[in-house]
């Protein structure tokens, strides 16, 4: 009846002697949960053992009593029991390892975690000193100062801990210590996570090698470089005449190698003020200066972590920020602004200017050790002057992704004017032009009255050409301006050998285009 009406087990056990009485309260401690109800010898020997136990007096208000104490008892312990369980299957389950010291200093938990990271079994350690089991753990050092010790780097045999340290403290008195240990490369691997989806849609490239039109050799022979390079980590810089494309060829790079998924961070090294650009490069710390904000704020090198960061006029970085950038070349490591604490990153630097490196060295514009550490692969983007043959192709993409017909039919009475004109705008120019033209909506053009059109739309291509289109055709224009290019590349080059190498063609052609030439003259 009292096992239904309390919902509890009864279990009546009769003894005959002191070492049957002792047998049974041993024989009750390996099993389990149980709590004694008895007297005499029975309460002192279940205590022996560590079991609860009420004592009983013979009477039926004193049985019934002790019965409903024994209940209370049990049932706290089976409480305190799934605490117990509940707090060990958390332990055990958590990433971190956890152990946890006495006021003096003796392992009192350790959870498989730790065990792994340490190379520690829970079962020799526990009842232990700390500091015999545990290398450096300093768990008596903070035993005896009171004070936690946070996100410490501590060596473990092969692997890179960071630990935090706490004491356990009443009111008045430090009644042991709690040391929490992370394994340094998860900690790295939620780092590149969180970069990952702190950059995701900010910092991604657009363009692939395959997107730079062309068909002249020389823009051919400089996307095929650029793939090659894309195949490769070391440091690239780029030179080219500004509109040319150096951008479009920096992100191309990036998505054509093994950073494609990582970000691509491109920061105008002219557009900023040398303050501000520091600060968005190395990014700051907390009070690093007046208006900084609260926690600090990532630098692009940091954001960059994985993938590529692109600096464009590499030129317009002052001196003093040079030398940095040179260190984060070096070290694969930045400091903040305001910052103590070294943080390693993992970039490739592409840089670009649209001015002679070694000009740009000379002048005292660009650090010659920055120069050689950034120099180690070299792009040189040919101006649209030397790669006259892709005017048709790329004005034709200009305007049908402008989708402008009336721009299409204009652009074929102007190009004999296109294909004479110097661009010193690059690509970038002829944009822009294809961009003006494309608002042109006075119907069909007719060849006189495309001088007339080009005054409207580009008055200065007109006056920058000084001179007046002649009656050849377009044949005669090409060839003309092709005359050119050939004398300023022989001048330039001092051979026919190097002059060919720039242009992209055989030496033999060369040297026949201007045979021809001289015969004409």
């Amino acid at each position: 009846l009292l096992e239904k009406a309390m919902d509890i087990a009864i279990t009546e056990l009769v003894f005959h002697s002191q070492n049957d009485l002792e047998k049974l309260i041993a024989d009750l401690s390996n099993e389990g949960n149980y709590c004694v109800v008895g007297g005499g010898q029975t309460v002192p020997e279940a205590q022996k053992h560590g079991l609860p136990a009420v004592f009983l007096r013979a009477s039926r208000d004193t049985i019934r009593g002790a019965l409903l104490q024994a209940v209370e008892v049990a049932r706290l312990r089976r409480e305190e029991k799934r605490r117990a369980y509940r707090l060990k299957a958390i332990l055990d389950s958590v990433y971190d390892g956890i152990i946890a010291v006495d006021g003096e200093g003796k392992v009192e938990l350790m959870n498989p975690a730790a065990e792994r990271m340490l190379n520690i079994k829970a079962s020799q350690s526990i009842g232990r000193q700390a500091n015999l089991m545990i290398p450096n753990s300093r768990l008596n050092e903070v035993l005896t100062t009171g004070k936690a010790e946070i996100g410490e780097l501590q060596d473990m045999g092969n692997i890179h801990i960071v630990t935090n340290r706490v004491p356990i403290k009443d009111e008045t008195e430090v009644m042991g210590a709690v040391a929490t240990f992370q394994d340094a490369s998860r900690l790295i691997q939620v780092e590149h996570r969180l970069r990952r989806e702190m950059t995701k849609n900010r910092f991604v490239a657009k363009y692939r090698l395959n997107d730079i039109l062309g068909e002249s050799p020389l823009i051919v022979e400089t996307k095929e470089m650029a793939a090659k390079f894309a195949l490769s980590d070391l440091t690239l810089l780029i030179y080219g005449p500004s509109g040319s494309g150096k951008e479009m060829f920096a992100q191309g790079i990036h998505l054509a190698g093994k950073r494609k998924i990582h970000p691509f961070v491109a920061i105008n090294c002219a557009a900023l003020p040398p303050t501000l650009l520091e600060s968005e490069l190395f990014g700051y710390d907390e009070g690093a200066f007046t208006g900084a904000k609260r926690k600090g704020k990532l630098g692009l090198f940091e954001l960059g972590h994985g993938g590529t960061v692109f600096l464009d006029e590499i030129d317009s970085l002052p001196i003093e920020l040079q030398g940095r950038l040179l260190r984060v070349l070096q070290e694969k490591e930045v400091l903040r602004v305001g910052g103590d604490m070294i943080i390693p990153v993992d970039i490739r630097v592409v840089a670009a200017t649209n001015k002679l490196p070694h000009e740009l060295v000379e002048a005292g514009k660009l650090r010659e050790d920055l120069y050689y550490r950034l120099n180690v692969l070299y792009l040189e983007i040919p101006s649209l002057r030397e790669r006259i043959q892709d005017i048709p192709l790329l004005s034709r993409h200009f305007l049908t992704s402008l989708k402008s017909d009336i721009g299409l039919l204009g652009v074929e009475e102007l190009m004999p004017y296109l294909l004479r004109y110097d661009w010193p705008g690059n690509v970038r120019e002829l944009l822009n032009f294809c961009q003006r033209l494309s608002f042109y909506q006075d119907g069909i053009l007719r060849a006189a009255d495309a001088e007339k059109l080009l005054r409207r739309i580009a008055p200065n291509m007109l006056s920058a050409m000084k001179m007046k289109l002649d009656t050849g055709g377009l044949a005669s224009q090409v060839s003309a301006f092709e005359a050119g290019i050939i004398r300023d590349a022989v001048q330039k080059s001092g051979s026919l050998r190097k002059a060919a190498e720039k242009l992209g063609m055989p030496k033999s052609t060369l040297a026949r285009k201007v045979r021809n030439k001289n015969e004409d003259e």
